[in-house]
Order: structure tokens, then C-alpha cells, then sequence
């Protein structure tokens, strides 16, 4: 049987794994050592290993979606134009899937960090074609997870907006969490997506766990990483490397889907668009946009 172990601590899911050790002093020592706040497992298996997570945040329900206005204004401000463009919406996509979801199944795991949608735009290969465009802003966006949660609903919602930044006419297949197409073809892209974004960050501490006897790796939603079949044994800013360019590679192919679902195999090949091309749509071409019809 699988040797399984959780990446969110079981209880408490803003906990994640730092440390893991077949000693519990040794691991002792390193939660004394940690500024934030601690919960230790043991596991039960034939040669038990014991696990430290750790917290610096704490889950907040939807209600507290209401940003302090003040101080988003201030942060978005410091941005340049194009950042402060794409941030508008994503605070925009946020609350409508918000609204669109039940608020008491609707968390927050982090604080809004609209500095990383700066980097993210900085590192689309624009006027490439139309695919790899919409893909690498979908990931990118994801990669730096800006959001304190959606992000990768707000991601499918970018990449549609960058195809309906070429082509006005561009009808996107339902993408709905409550639409049974979702499960079918949706989901297992995401699925895919969390497991590389959980690798990337992770790959020292995934190959510890894989020395200690551990197969698979479970985060939240009960999505499962099985350890054999990703690389881990490399330092962790070439993983941060390798792992960013394979999410933008299954994102590329996500937007090659989605072109396919919708029957529009002539855009395939399409130029896409240039960054200001794409900020302009944004600014001018959403104006009276309801995207709670997103999710």
C-alpha cells in the first residue's frame, strides 16, 4: 500500500508541510526555530516519519472579500499602467466569483499581492501565436498567485479575454463550476496545474519525504502527487525554473484546447496579440462586462 502523506495539514488547511523527519526530536528543534505557527503529525507507518506545518497566514470566509480600498488604491497605484489595468479586473473577477459562489465555501488563504501581476505580464512572450500568448498569461498569472484565492478561475478568465483581444467574435466553451463539463475536461487541466505549482515550490522538501519512504504527496481537494513520477533532485531555483516553463506548457496546451472546444482551429495559428493590444481590450473592451457569467 501507498505511503501517503498530506501536503495541508488535515485540520488546517492555511498549514503546509515544511519539515519531515524519521527523528521527532530533530524536528522539535526546527519547530522552536520557526516564526510562525506550528502543527506536528505523526504517521503511523511500518518506520514512522513525523511532519512539521506551518502557518503565517489564517483563513478568512468571503465576507472579508471588501479590500480596504484605501490601501488597494495605494498598492495598484505604484504599479505601471498595464499592471494597474490587469489588476482592477482581477479584483473585479474575484468578487464576482464571490458572489457567485456560496460565501461559507469561499476562503482566503493569503493577502492580495498586486505587485506580482507586474512580473507576470513581464514574462508573456506577446505576439507569439495566439495560444502560447493566452497560455503563459494564464500561468503566469497562476505561477505568481497574486490573489488570495481564484487564481486559477481568474487565470481561464485572462486567457479568454486574450483571445477575445484578437478576435471580438470568440465564444468561449462553458468553463462553470456547476456545468458537468467542467469535470470532464476542465478540472483534470487544473488538476494538472496544482500538482506542477505544488512540485515547483516544494521539489527539496518532496525529495526528503521520497527518502524517508513516501510515495504520494495529497494536498487539499484531494488532489495527489505521485513523487516517482516528477523530478525532484535538483536545487530548488533550477526546479523553480524547469517547473514555471512545463506550467506554461500544459497552460499553452489548456488554450489549444479551449480554441479546439470552441471550433476555432483558425486561430491556431494566429499572431497574438501585442501587450498594449491586450491592456486596451481590458480597459475599454470589458466596459459593462458581468463576470459573475464567468463562473
Amino acid at each position: 500500500m501507498a505511503q501517503v502523506v498530506h501536503y495541508h495539514h488535515p485540520q488546517a488547511e492555511n498549514f503546509s508541510l515544511r519539515y519531515s523527519s524519521a527523528s521527532l526530536a530533530d524536528l522539535l528543534v526546527q519547530q522552536k526555530e520557526l516564526d510562525g505557527a506550528t502543527k506536528l503529525i505523526g504517521y503511523p507507518f511500518d518506520t514512522p516519519i513525523y511532519v512539521l506545518y506551518e502557518s503565517e497566514t489564517e483563513i478568512e470566509d468571503a465576507t472579508n472579500i471588501d479590500f480596504d480600498r484605501e490601501w488597494l488604491g495605494n498598492q495598484i497605484a505604484e504599479l505601471p499602467r498595464e499592471g494597474q489595468v490587469v489588476a482592477f479586473r482581477l479584483v473585479e473577477l474575484l468578487e464576482a466569483a464571490v458572489d457567485v459562489r456560496e460565501e461559507d465555501e469561499f476562503r482566503l488563504y493569503k493577502e492580495f499581492e498586486p505587485q506580482k501581476i507586474q512580473q507576470a505580464l513581464d514574462h508573456v512572450s506577446w505576439e507569439a501565436p495566439l495560444p502560447q500568448v493566452a497560455g503563459e498569461v494564464m500561468s503566469n498569472l497562476i505561477l505568481r498567485h497574486s490573489l488570495p484565492n481564484a487564481n486559477h478561475r481568474t487565470g481561464i478568465a485572462m486567457l479568454q479575454f486574450c483571445i477575445e483581444s484578437v478576435n471580438s467574435n470568440f465564444e468561449m466553451p462553458r468553463t462553470h463550476y456547476d456545468d458537468e463539463t467542467w469535470q470532464e475536461w476542465v478540472d483534470p487541466y487544473i488538476i494538472e496545474s496544482k500538482r506542477l505549482i505544488t512540485v515547483r515550490g516544494n521539489n527539496i522538501r518532496f525529495k526528503q519525504l521520497e527518502e524517508l519512504g513516501i510515495d504520494l504527496v495529497e494536498r487539499k481537494d484531494r488532489i495527489q502527487i505521485q513523487l516517482a513520477e516528477f523530478e525532484l533532485d535538483m536545487h530548488w531555483r533550477d526546479a523553480l525554473s524547469v517547473y514555471a516553463t512545463r506550467h506554461e506548457d500544459h497552460c499553452t496546451k489548456f488554450a489549444r484546447a479551449v480554441l479546439e472546444r470552441a471550433e476555432r482551429a483558425d486561430l491556431l495559428d494566429t499572431v497574438g496579440p501585442t501587450k498594449q493590444k491586450f491592456i486596451d481590450y481590458l480597459e475599454s473592451g470589458l466596459v459593462e462586462r458581468d463576470f459573475r457569467e464567468l463562473f
